[in-house]
């Protein structure tokens, strides 16, 4: 017997449907020093330890090891089987119509070759199904590196029981915030009943939802809980680290992949993918983040944005299921000046020139005998299900003197407002950038927007 959650990975990365859980029940919740029981296993914390380390492995900053000691016990009934008929490539096929049903021999013959026999226990993968929870506030997943240092450990890729009351044994291995006040294992099982073993403080209280200020679709439910500044590396830009919240409404692990279909949007229009390595963070949830059901869970997001940001929100815009925006910091209403010209591209995306072409101070500058220019332009994508990746040296060249083509300048990956990451406009939504070119000094100069249903259209710039 397998312990199968539902793993939503969204977006299609990938989707693995399981059987729903039974009995309506959503955990069994153990009493502290005792195991928790559900209709396949028994659960059982023997121990629990702290270490710095553990081999060549040491802790973040802040951070520590625990160590959880675990038994678990197979409770799966035997089943009866008839190794003859399990043989037999023909049993259950009938007489052939002479005679009909099974006589006293037949039956007896069977009862001997029926034996009861093990019915084996599997969770795999481990690190998918078993989560520490810390504080009731954060799921920390397996250190699978760690635990295949310890010792006597339990998988971790996977666990397997081969019998009934048959018992398995060893440690695991979590890294988490260092001086946890409370901890508790989280077993996700939706076939035979998921498990909660409070270990240590108070049990975690177990919950379907967020509450106030929370946003959800149909898979998870999501909350800003705060948004903090920090130095950035770039000149002229600061570094937002917003902290969110979250439970799978699911009751099962769910898998939100940010660095692809995480946005903030800040009050300029400008749109900025989550930093997919970023230094100094707890719980990073790019490029991917992980939430469970019944507890919920925090982690951060770190964005580099322009110095001149003040307000902001984070877009979620997933291919499967509905989007959820969350505001971050003040209030998010983007504004620009009246577009100079606009073009339409079919039912795909609307293009939006906006006045000037002057150059955002603090740029490398042209290349030699050339000079620079500017494009402030908006992006909006007008479908709603899926979010449009710009190609901006196919898609936006300016035409020169002699017909020439040009494209944007590596100066333009600098700018305050800029396309950076896959280049997203979200669904739905839109994404102000700047584009920035070298240019022979004085020419007239036109853009050139190539697009889905567009095959060259162009709009005038001196």
């Amino acid at each position: 017997m397998n312990a199968l959650p539902f793993l939503a990975i969204l977006l299609g990365v990938a989707s693995v449907a399981h059987p729903p859980a039974t009995g309506g029940q959503a955990a069994v919740i153990g009493s502290p020093g005792r195991p928790a029981t559900s209709r396949a296993i028994e659960l059982r914390v023997t121990g629990v330890r702290v270490l710095p380390s553990i081999g060549n492995r040491t802790a973040s900053a802040g951070r520590e090891f625990v160590i959880v000691e675990t038994a678990w016990k197979n409770l799966v009934p035997k089943k009866a089987v008839n190794r003859k008929k399990a043989a037999d490539r023909t049993a259950g096929a009938g007489s052939l119509g002479f005679g009909g049903g099974a006589t006293a021999q037949d039956k007896a013959a069977a009862s001997a070759d029926t034996t009861l026999e093990d019915v084996k226990f599997e969770a795999r993968p481990l690190p998918n199904l078993l989560w520490l929870i810390v504080d009731g506030r954060v799921a920390e997943p397996i250190d699978v590196q760690a635990t295949r240092g310890l010792p006597g450990h339990v998988g971790p890729d996977g666990l397997s029981i081969p019998g009934f009351e048959q018992v398995v044994s060893g440690g695991l291995a979590f890294e988490t915030q260092a001086g946890a006040k409370s901890l508790a294992l989280l077993f996700l099982d939706s076939v035979n009943g998921h498990l909660l073993v409070p270990i240590s403080g108070p049990v975690p209280a177990l919950a379907t939802g967020l509450g106030g200020s929370a946003r959800a679709n149909e898979i998870v439910e999501l909350a800003a809980t705060g948004a903090t500044w920090a130095d950035a590396k770039d000149p002229g830009r600061r570094r937002l680290v917003v902290t969110l919240r979250g439970i799978s409404r699911k009751e099962a692990l769910v898998d939100l992949p940010f660095a692809d279909f995480g946005f903030l949007l800040t009050d300029q229009g400008c749109v900025f993918s989550p930093d997919r390595d970023a230094a100094g963070l707890t719980r990073p949830l790019a490029p991917r983040g992980r939430f469970t059901p019944f507890v919920p869970s925090e982690g951060q997001l770190a964005f580099s944005v322009p110095a001149a940001t003040r307000a902001a929100a984070l877009l979620f815009r997933p291919r499967q299921g509905a989007a959820i925006d969350l505001p971050v910091l003040g209030e998010v209403k983007p504004k620009w000046p009246a577009p100079e010209a606009t073009i339409t591209d079919g039912d795909v995306l609307r293009v939006l020139k906006l006045p000037g072409t002057a150059v955002p101070p603090g740029l490398p500058p042209p290349a030699a005998g050339a000079e620079q220019v500017a494009l402030d332009l908006v992006v909006e994508n007008l479908r709603t299900g899926a979010g449009i990746e710009l190609q901006a040296a196919q898609q936006f060249r300016l035409v020169g003197p002699g017909d020439a083509r040009i494209v944007p300048s590596r100066a333009s990956t600098q700018a305050p407002c800029r396309l950076d990451g896959r280049n997203v406009v979200p669904a739905g939504g839109s994404r102000r950038f700047t584009l920035v070119y070298d240019v022979p000094p004085g020419a007239p100069l036109q853009l050139e927007y190539r697009g889905f249903n567009v095959k060259s259209e162009l709009i005038k710039v001196r």
